[in-house]
């Protein structure tokens, strides 16, 4: 008799966990290395390109940016100017910010479009996307 409450005990124990594991959270997890993914030139000949880099499973650092034969949005002090009076934003914040917050909130739908600059935004995103659909 004893004997048979230990094994009816041993299987409801067995089971349990079974339903515990089956039923956890699942990780898709992502493969160590850099991704890297580039668009094609828009009508100004930009190409925007993304490097992510991800360790231990996690994004750990990313890269993007928009540039064309004269060079990278990003050092071009003059067209930062002129972006900040057309539409509020430009490179020099809009890049470091989506770049920061993917790192952060480690998804990319979780990542908000940065006013006045959603075009890249959207770009971001997509290229995002790609990056790391190889990375799982």
């Amino acid at each position: 008799m004893k004997s048979r409450r230990v094994l009816s005990l041993l299987a409801v124990a067995a089971l349990a966990t079974t339903v515990f594991v089956g039923c956890g959270k699942e990780e898709a997890g992502l493969k160590d290395g850099t991704y890297e993914k580039k668009s094609a030139a828009d009508e100004r000949g930009y190409v925007a390109s993304i490097a992510i880099e991800v360790k231990d499973g996690k994004i750990a650092n990313v890269k993007y940016d928009e540039a064309n034969d004269a060079g990278s949005k990003l050092a071009d002090a003059e067209y930062n100017k002129k972006m900040k009076e057309i539409s509020g934003a430009n490179p020099e914040e809009a890049f470091p910010a989506l770049e920061k917050a993917l790192v952060e909130k480690q998804d990319v739908a979780a990542v908000d479009a940065v006013t006045g600059a959603t075009s890249t935004s959207d770009s971001f995103k997509k290229l995002a996307e790609e990056a790391l659909a190889e990375a799982k």
